[in-house]
């Protein structure tokens, strides 16, 4: 039978779709009965007979939405309509129906997400990301001081882990609109305890320009209440690495905001999203053009075109910028930047940003000075953070500490005595908890399963048998080495050579048998998020918003469609598919 024919006839979308009572008109669509058999070819369903179901077609529905994170409102559309009409004219879906089985596959997903989460055998790093909706967006405008009242702030907690497969994870599990006076640290602790997950952060990533301080100190309260807080807290903040390089580049940007809107005339830049990337290649651009001469054409006589010296004010701007769009080329627009991928960039940007604060010309020294002094109080915070994470990666170790300790000049945040002493204090934390989590090796009471008729102890002598025990205990202790700890063997073995596609996490899945309690410490190491957001995103200067169509639901909605989105990988998709089609074969 030839493909896509059906007793000599050729398929029409009725053959795979459930069709209305009446025929339709017009030649290649005349649709069967409602309940009409599919019959395709090599199907198992053939000669079956498919009845609409309501409650099941809901929770398809469900789960597409809670996929893709898009509002059932969109069922609403015309042309969806239009859609489900073609396909089965009978049908009608409810917007609000279709939201109750979106929050009750939430809930469903929910149980499973936090029973993860209370059996995971480490710790969890914490993000909290704010996000701002302006609903003036939707009439072409953009944020400014006359439009804070018609913004809506969003808090997004989200939690970033290793699980047991080696396979990061990063899952939303609160997404909560609030006010001024809403109380949005207790909602937060609330959420942690909901999830279980109360004692298991180890640090919080949060935005470098806002003010977190109190809800850190809660967290960090609770986790010393448990005695769980590592390094006194240390680690425990780190600031948004796009934040860093935005704040940079705004203040750059401010030295000449005169010349900006003088040079957005002539280069014919329009209004454009406030990142600051594309300001960057427009300036470039400008310099360009300003070199060949383009600008002394009589094409530009009646607008402001910058003086020599001006221009010289934004090649120094743009040289600097130049060295922070570098160092966040490699870590925003990399797949998963790496610690030692962040610790070497960061070690770059700061040398170089160091060299222009020599540099002879004022304005740029000045500049250089500004720039740094922002740079330097945020590697103060998170140098320790990302030092500690590059020696899990088996490409740096320790020895490149040691280089970047040579290479750069003025590296002295931090001895390399104090980071061993740090790394070593947290395995040691390990060590004793993984020794509380071991089960014995034997019980004197147990039953072996060996003979029960065994021979009966006739002399009560502890050295019956072997009489030299004692001499023979101190001679191991006068003679044997001090085992040597999981850090140092890790460290002694040869450092594994860089390539760019190196998968650490496949490495340290291989290595854990070998590692065990140092394992489990790279895991946690390795899952900290330096920065709040990445790709394109990165660029921005203003607050990031929420996805637009979920920003007119309810509350519950959107933490819902929010969340699931997030814990729907590719894994729980296969699944959920398998299950799909086990229920359309019933």
């Amino acid at each position: 039978m030839k493909r896509g024919m059906t007793n000599g006839k050729r398929k029409t979308l009725c053959d795979f779709f459930p069709g209305s009572d009446e025929p339709r008109k017009g030649k290649g669509h005349e649709c069967g009965p409602r309940n009409a058999n599919l019959r395709e070819e090599g199907s198992s369903n053939v000669g079956k007979e498919h009845v609409f179901k309501e409650e099941t077609a809901y929770r398809a529905m469900a789960r597409f939405f809670c996929q893709s994170g898009i509002s059932p409102k969109s069922i609403e559309n015309v042309y969806f309509k239009n859609l489900i009409a073609y396909l089965n004219p009978q049908t009608r879906f409810s917007s609000a129906i279709l939201s109750r089985y979106c929050l009750k596959l939430y809930e469903e997903e929910k149980a499973r997400v936090k029973e993860n989460l209370r059996s995971l055998n480490g710790r969890v790093s914490l993000s909290v990301e704010r996000l701002t909706y302006n609903k003036f967006h939707d009439f072409g405008y953009w944020r400014s001081s006359d439009f804070e009242e018609n913004c809506f702030d969003f808090i997004c907690l989200r939690v970033h882990f290793i699980d047991e497969d080696w396979k990061l994870r990063s899952w939303v599990i609160n997404v909560r609109s609030f006010g001024a006076y809403d109380d949005y640290i207790g909602e937060t602790i609330k959420c942690l305890s909901d999830f279980g997950i109360e004692d298991k952060v180890s640090v919080v990533t949060v935005h470098s320009y806002l003010d977190f301080d109190e809800i850190i100190e809660v967290i960090k309260s609770k986790l010393l209440e448990k005695k769980r807080l590592q390094l006194d807290g240390q680690l425990f903040r780190v600031s948004c690495c796009a934040d860093i390089f935005s704040s940079m580049v705004k203040k750059a940007f401010g030295m000449i905001e005169d010349l900006i809107s003088d040079i957005r005339l002539i280069v014919f830049w329009g209004k454009s999203l406030p990142v600051w990337n594309v300001t960057f290649h427009k300036l470039k651009e400008a310099l360009e053009l300003e070199a060949k001469g383009e600008y002394l054409k009589d094409d530009y006589k009646d607008y402001d075109i910058p003086s020599p010296q001006e221009w010289e004010k934004v090649r120094g701007v743009c040289k600097l910028v130049g060295h922070v769009y570098t160092a966040a080329e490699v870590l925003f627009m990399s797949k998963r930047p790496t610690a030692g991928l962040y610790f070497h960039n960061l070690n770059k940007l700061r040398f170089n940003l160091m060299k222009e604060f020599v540099s002879s010309d004022e304005f740029v020294r000045n500049l250089a000075n500004i720039m740094l002094k922002k740079f330097d109080e945020y590697w103060k915070n998170i140098y320790l953070v990302l030092a500690l994470a590059t020696i899990m990666d088996p490409r740096y170790k320790v020895k490149y500490l040691d280089f970047c300790f040579l290479k750069y000049e003025n590296n002295d945040h931090l001895p390399l005595t104090s980071i061993l002493e740090a790394i070593r204090s947290l395995l040691d934390d390990y060590v004793v908890h993984r020794s509380t989590m071991e089960y014995p090796m034997s019980d004197d009471d147990s039953d072996t399963g060996e003979d029960l008729l065994e021979p009966t102890e006739i002399v009560d002598d502890p050295s019956f048998g072997f009489d030299c025990s004692e001499e023979f205990s101190k001679f191991i202790e006068t003679t044997s080495q001090p085992p040597k700890s999981e850090i140092d063997c890790y460290l002694e073995e040869p450092i594994v050579p860089w390539t760019k596609n190196f998968d650490e996490l496949s490495w340290w899945k291989a290595a854990s048998p070998k590692y065990p309690a140092l394992s489990n410490l790279a895991r946690d190491l390795l899952s900290i998020q330096l920065s709040l957001v990445t790709g394109y995103d990165a660029y921005f200067t203003d607050v990031r918003e929420p996805d637009s169509h979920v920003t007119s639901l309810e509350s519950d909605l959107v933490n819902a469609l929010m969340s699931t989105k997030s814990w729907f990988d590719k894994q729980r998709r296969n699944a959920m598919e398998a299950e799909g089609s086990a229920v359309q074969n019933n």
